[in-house]
């Protein structure tokens, strides 16, 4: 269907989502119908000219509507599309997947086409919406609360359940919670929020925040009024009032780029839905992983965490004693005229390995008649992982045979990477294929014979 137009359609800015939020149902007419191109992202401009080797799936096709008027908002601002459906004159739903703006226009993506001049009913999804609006305007709240320590509010992003903000610098937890308090008591004051025109406001505003594809002279600036304590130039829809919101908890903060920092807060009905999905999991770990009461999981993990530290401790010293044992072993061997000796272990931990270097090398230098010398008269191999597992593992030639052996290594090991010089080879094995540590393990046995 191509696009047709039977009149114009309102303008963003002025659409009916914007001028009352709380509109769920809404009677408009279809302005122009028309199969959707979606503009190429910049990974589509850069495979533009190579050939794929692969078919190209099928693309699926999708048709902007564009109504007289709108009650379901286009992302922006921040703030995701709202989704609905469009109902039909015989009562027939098309779901509005999203929600665009086109400069001044609100495109509306469906499935199927619909005839211009077509008069159709509107329907919002509001638990979508209200909870949008609760993230919204809390993130308006917050950032004005913000600025009043100086630290302005760089960006900000809405998650599917937890959202940020990202600051100038990371603030200290005494603050946060000084601003928590804040926000919560601002919200239980019942603060009114409406929106003005630059004219109504009469004060200098801040448009550097503004889409550029979005025409000023053409186009209308909204401007989100919290009370006397914040004023901005938004397109997003909003609640009417603070207490709207219902409650704000702000999390933990990361550090990003530039010492900045990103502060991960909550709003409304996602307060208590996080609040649930955590103790949930407070359950199913005091529960069946601690068999201890949810109060009682914090000394839990504590005294876990101690037993862990020993344990590995204790596994640190035993592989040490059993290094040394084996490292004993091979030194006995190579003073007994055994020129090539391995030593195999089936995890792909380089620790075991390591201690056997470092022990061997230590009863080596130790050793007053120098008869074991792994640069020109011994040669050892430390090998480990396996096939099963599939991680591979990792081979370390320390002596006089580690070129020879390394070619013959490289024959048998599909995907091992490595180098080295003269007397030494290291290397990592990024996987094992089927049956290739049998046959080193059985080359490496002709060396013992």
């Amino acid at each position: 269907m191509t696009a047709v137009s039977t009149s114009t359609s309102t303008i963003v800015g002025a659409l009916a989502c914007q001028r009352n939020s709380y509109l769920k149902t809404f009677k408009t007419t279809v302005v122009s119908s028309y199969e959707f191109v979606p503009p190429p992202t910049a990974k589509d401009k850069q495979n533009k000219n190579k050939k794929s080797k692969e078919p190209e799936l099928p693309k699926e096709v999708q048709y902007a509507v564009e109504l007289h008027d709108t009650i379901l908002f286009p992302e922006g601002g921040g703030q995701p599309f709202d989704t609905g459906s469009i109902i039909l004159p015989d009562e027939k739903s098309i779901t509005v997947k999203s929600v665009l703006r086109d400069k001044l226009k609100a495109l509306h993506l469906t499935d199927s086409p619909i005839e211009p001049g077509t008069e159709v009913t509107l329907k919002l999804d509001w638990s979508r919406r209200i909870d949008l609006m609760q993230q919204h305007t809390g993130q308006h709240l917050l950032s004005a609360v913000f600025d009043t320590y100086n630290l302005e509010t760089l960006s900000w992003s809405m998650g599917d359940l937890i959202n940020y903000i990202e600051l100038p610098e990371k603030v200290n937890e005494e603050i946060v919670n000084e601003v928590n308090i804040k926000v919560n008591n601002l919200i239980l004051e019942n603060v009114p929020i409406h929106v003005v025109t630059p004219d109504e406001h009469g004060e200098e505003i801040d448009v550097s925040h503004i889409p550029d594809d979005y025409d000023l002279s053409k186009g209308i600036i909204r401007i989100v009024k919290i009370g006397e304590l914040d004023s901005n130039p938004c397109c997003g829809t909003h609640l009417s009032s603070t207490s709207q919101i219902q409650a704000i908890s702000l999390l933990h903060q990361t550090s990003v780029r530039g010492g900045h920092s990103r502060l991960y807060f909550i709003c409304g009905s996602r307060v208590y839905q996080y609040l649930r999905k955590q103790n949930e999991l407070l359950k199913d770990v005091s529960g069946n992983q601690l068999s201890c009461q949810i109060d009682e999981v914090s000394e839990k993990v504590a005294l876990l965490n101690s037993n862990y530290r020993k344990a590995l401790s204790r596994e640190s010293s035993l592989l040490k004693e059993i290094a040394n044992v084996e490292a004993v072993k091979l030194f006995n061997k190579f003073k007994n005229n055994q020129l090539v000796d391995y030593v195999y272990r089936n995890d792909n931990n380089p620790e075991y390995l390591t201690l056997i270097q470092k022990e061997i090398t230590t009863l080596i230098n130790g050793d007053k008649s120098k008869d074991v010398n792994l640069s020109d008269k011994h040669t050892l191999i430390l090998i480990n992982g396996d096939y099963p597992s599939g991680t591979g593992g990792m081979v370390k030639i320390l002596g006089p045979k580690a070129e020879e052996i390394q070619v013959e290594l490289k024959q048998r090991l599909s995907n091992i990477k490595g180098g080295g010089k003269g007397s030494s080879f290291q290397a990592k094995i990024s996987k094992y294929e089927k049956g290739e540590i049998e046959s080193v393990l059985n080359y490496l046995d002709t060396f013992r014979d």
